[in-house]
């Protein structure tokens, strides 16, 4: 992992470094071991250009399908083929 990756991480766990004062942050931003144009990035708080730096995706998409609480679907169990309600294998006796 990146060292400007690991820095947003650790950063992301003291949120007072990041809106707090910006002497501490310029400081943590001094000390890291990444080049010049990503500590200018980081120092500039430019996230496109960090991101472009580090090869990121320009673009990520996370999705969640969850199904309607109102519409449930009717499943057979698995010894009823037909769909009746009444296992196929049930042995009770069949009414004339």
């Amino acid at each position: 992992m990146s060292n400007a990756i690991q820095f947003l991480e650790s950063i992301g766990h003291h949120p007072a470094l990041i809106h707090g004062a910006s002497r501490a942050y310029a400081e943590a931003v001094a000390v890291l071991d990444v080049d010049d144009a990503q500590r200018a990035a980081l120092l500039d708080r430019d996230h496109a250009a960090l991101n472009a730096l580090l090869n990121g995706r320009s673009r990520m998409l996370c999705a969640i399908c969850a199904p309607d609480d109102n519409e449930q679907e009717a499943i057979p169990d698995e010894g009823d083929v037909d769909g009746d309600g009444v296992p196929d294998d049930d042995p009770s006796p069949a009414k004339d």
